[in-house]
């Protein structure tokens, strides 16, 4: 048995190798070919247990917790990359591949408006806390930002205005990343906030301003109040799950994080290997790993009430969590 798992765990490696593994690009149509259940994006529609996903076939469906079953919400003849949600308007803004950004009554369950895009995609969109602007950059590095409430849109400055817009903080202002570091900047005063000095790809911010940033197979916690890295990590191994013989295979390697979000006190991080990983947010402790998806986990999003996060997979997977459960390691 040992040697035929050694023999599997080579041949796995080979694979990869051979540049046969997994490869995430959310812009690709490729997966909308291979699988139409793929989820590209998942957003809490309420407090907790109920959310909406969408696909790259152009479904945006309702997720309840303890529900096998979709409930379609509406079907777009369109790819769909990202998805955001105002709740006190019950509007969904949907990124797509032609149509631009979709405006989605969530009641009526119909398109009530489109922000043009000129011909291209934004794979990542994002949304103010108070429902005011929404933004992101397309895929021929343009930045969009708009004014939702005032039907107008905002430039950037001309020295800002070549880099690419990673999110927005919970104050309102745009997060630039501009390669050595991120500049928070205040659309309303048309002024930087301030600049913090790191690299990589933001993922999450939380309320304390807090980040979490991605470096292809390795991540960095940075606390707003230090300014400074307090901790780098990355998955120690890749948990395969094996299913002909319905074993779990620890293979000594690292694949690419996909996604991730800021909890009040954990950092959850998530990948092409499959499995969610939950750490401390104080000393950077592995508290738990989670090992349910049967694909590579393409987002993660957390409860409006911090006390759930939803994780979704390019097999059609869904899988809720509870923050505040204890596990073994704590």
């Amino acid at each position: 048995m040992k040697n035929k798992i050694y023999i599997f765990f080579i041949t796995i490696i080979s694979m990869i190798f051979c540049g046969c593994k997994q490869n995430i690009k959310i812009h690709s149509k490729s997966y909308y070919a291979i699988n139409s259940l793929s989820y590209t994006d998942v957003i809490f529609k309420s407090s907790r247990d109920t959310v909406l996903a969408s696909t790259f076939s152009g479904r945006i469906v309702e997720r309840i917790k303890g529900h096998n079953k979709e409930n379609i919400l509406i079907n777009i003849n369109d790819e769909i990359y990202s998805l955001v949600y105002d709740q006190k308007k019950h509007r969904i803004y949907a990124s797509t591949l032609n149509s631009g950004i979709l405006v989605i009554d969530a009641n009526k369950k119909m398109v009530i408006d489109s922000l043009n895009i000129e011909g291209t995609w934004i794979s990542n969109i994002f949304l103010s806390k108070d429902g005011e602007l929404l933004a992101g950059s397309t895929a021929n590095q343009k930045n969009c930002i708009w004014d939702l409430n005032n039907n107008t849109s905002f430039k950037l400055p001309d020295s800002l205005s070549h880099y690419s817009i990673a999110g927005i903080d919970n104050s309102g202002n745009i997060i630039i990343n501009a390669k050595e570091k991120f500049i928070f900047w205040n659309v309303w005063e048309n002024s930087t906030e301030k600049e913090n000095i790191r690299n990589g790809k933001l993922k999450s911010i939380d309320k304390s301003g807090n980040m979490l940033v991605f470096h292809d197979k390795n991540f960095q916690y940075y606390k707003a109040n230090k300014d400074s890295v307090s901790f780098k990590r990355h998955h120690q191994d890749w948990p395969y799950y094996w299913k002909e013989k319905d074993t779990l295979i620890r293979i000594p390697f690292q694949l690419t994080l996909t996604a991730g979000i800021l909890t009040e006190k954990y950092i959850y991080t998530a990948g092409v290997d499959r499995s969610i990983r939950k750490w401390n947010k104080q000393n950077g402790q592995l508290n738990e790993e989670i090992i349910k998806h049967r694909a590579t986990i393409s987002a993660i999003d957390l409860s409006f009430d911090q006390s759930q996060i939803v994780s979704v997979d390019l097999k059609g997977g869904i899988l809720f969590h509870d923050v505040n459960k204890k596990s073994k390691d704590e």
